[in-house]
C-alpha cells in the first residue's frame, strides 16, 4: 500500500514538474515574442511541448506566432491542435483558424467556422468582426455591415469594427457615414501613430467631399421624409469649400469643417433610430450641446504636431479640462 502511494505521489510531482518547466518556457517565449524575436519564441514554445505534449497554451502560442509571421500551414496545424481540446483557448484558436482560412483564400470555409462558433458564443464581438471581414472580402457588404453593427453593439469601443464600417461606407460613396466612425476613433485611439493615420484619412474624406458633386437629398416618395443624415450629406460639399475659403491652412481648415459639421448635425436631427444616428450623431450632438466641440476639434488635430494646436491648448486649459472631464463621464 505504501509503495502504491509512493508511486502515485512520484507521478503527481513528475506531472507538476513538467507543467512548471513548460510554463517557464512559455513565459520566455512570450517575452521573446514581445521583442519580435519570433523564431526564438517558437523554439521556446516547442521546448514547452517537449516537456508537456498536451500543453494547450504552448500550441496556441505557436499558432498565434505562426499567424503573425504568415506561416499559414503551421498556424493551421497548431490551431487545430487547440480546437481538438476543451480549453480556455478554444475561441482564440478558432479566430486564428478562421484568419488562416481567409488568408489561404478559403473565405467561405472561414465564414462557416465563424457561424458555427457564433452558435456557441453568440455574444462574442470578435466573431462578428471577423465574419464581417470575411464577408467584405467576397463583396457581401450588406452582411458585413450587419455583422459589424452587432459587434459594435456588444463593444462600441472596438476600433477595428468602426474602421471596417467606415471602409464599407467609403466604398458605397457615403462620405459622411464614412467620416463619423473616423471622428469617433480619433477620440478613443491611444496610439499616436495610428491617430496620425486616422487624421490623414479624415482629411482625405473632407477633400473628397469638397471635390465631388454635392449629393441630392430627395424623399423616396411624396409622403416620405428625408433622413437627417441624407440632408447632412448633401451639405458636406458646401461645408468643405467654405472652410477652405475662410482659412486654407491646417489645422484651421479641419477645425472649421468639424465645427460646421457638428452644428449642422445638431440642426438636422430627426429623431431616427438608425445605428449611425444612435452611435455617432447622438454622441456628437451631446458633445456639441455641452459646448465641447471646439476642444474636441483641437484635441483630434493634436494627433499631429502643430504649434497652433499647442498654443490653443495652452491658452484654453480650463476649456480643455472641462472637455476631458465630460469625456470621462461618458465612459
Amino acid at each position: 500500500m505504501r509503495y502504491l502511494v509512493l508511486v502515485l505521489m512520484m507521478g503527481f510531482f513528475s506531472v507538476k514538474a513538467q507543467q512548471s518547466e513548460a510554463d517557464k518556457f512559455i513565459r520566455q517565449g512570450q517575452a521573446l515574442f514581445g521583442h519580435e524575436l519570433y523564431q526564438d519564441a517558437i523554439n521556446k514554445y516547442k521546448q514547452a511541448i517537449a516537456f508537456d505534449k498536451k500543453c494547450v497554451e504552448a500550441h496556441y502560442e505557436l499558432a498565434y506566432t505562426y499567424l503573425t509571421i504568415k506561416d499559414y500551414d503551421e498556424a493551421l496545424f497548431y490551431s487545430r491542435n487547440v480546437l481538438g481540446e476543451k480549453s480556455d483557448y478554444w475561441l482564440d484558436a478558432l479566430l486564428i483558424y478562421g484568419a488562416v482560412l481567409n488568408n489561404k483564400g478559403n473565405i467561405k470555409g472561414a465564414i462557416r467556422e465563424y457561424n458555427k462558433a457564433l452558435k456557441k458564443y453568440p455574444d462574442e464581438y470578435l466573431l462578428y468582426y471577423n465574419i464581417a471581414e470575411s464577408y467584405q472580402r467576397i463583396n457581401e457588404d450588406e452582411k458585413a455591415e450587419d455583422a459589424l453593427l452587432k459587434a459594435l453593439r456588444l463593444n462600441n469601443n472596438h476600433i477595428p469594427s468602426h474602421l471596417l464600417l467606415s471602409s464599407i461606407m467609403k466604398s458605397r460613396g457615403e462620405v459622411l457615414k464614412s467620416m463619423l466612425p473616423l471622428y469617433y476613433c480619433l477620440l478613443i485611439e491611444v496610439d499616436e501613430e495610428k491617430k496620425s493615420t486616422l487624421l490623414d484619412d479624415l482629411q482625405v474624406r473632407w477633400h473628397v467631399a469638397m471635390v465631388q458633386k454635392p449629393a441630392f437629398a430627395a424623399p423616396v416618395s411624396k409622403h416620405a421624409r428625408v433622413s437627417g443624415l441624407k440632408v447632412a450629406e448633401s451639405k458636406l460639399n458646401a461645408i468643405a469649400r467654405e472652410a477652405v475659403v475662410n482659412n486654407p491652412d491646417e489645422p484651421y481648415t479641419l477645425i472649421n469643417q468639424t465645427l460646421a459639421l457638428f452644428s449642422m448635425l445638431n440642426e438636422e436631427q430627426t429623431g431616427e433610430m438608425d445605428f449611425f444616428d444612435i452611435q455617432y450623431v447622438d454622441f456628437f450632438n451631446q458633445l456639441y450641446v455641452a459646448g465641447h466641440a471646439q476642444a474636441y476639434a483641437y484635441f483630434i488635430c493634436n494627433a499631429k504636431y502643430s504649434t497652433e494646436v499647442l498654443l490653443w491648448l495652452n491658452d484654453n486649459q480650463s476649456q480643455f479640462s472641462a472637455f476631458i472631464n465630460w469625456m470621462e463621464l461618458q465612459q
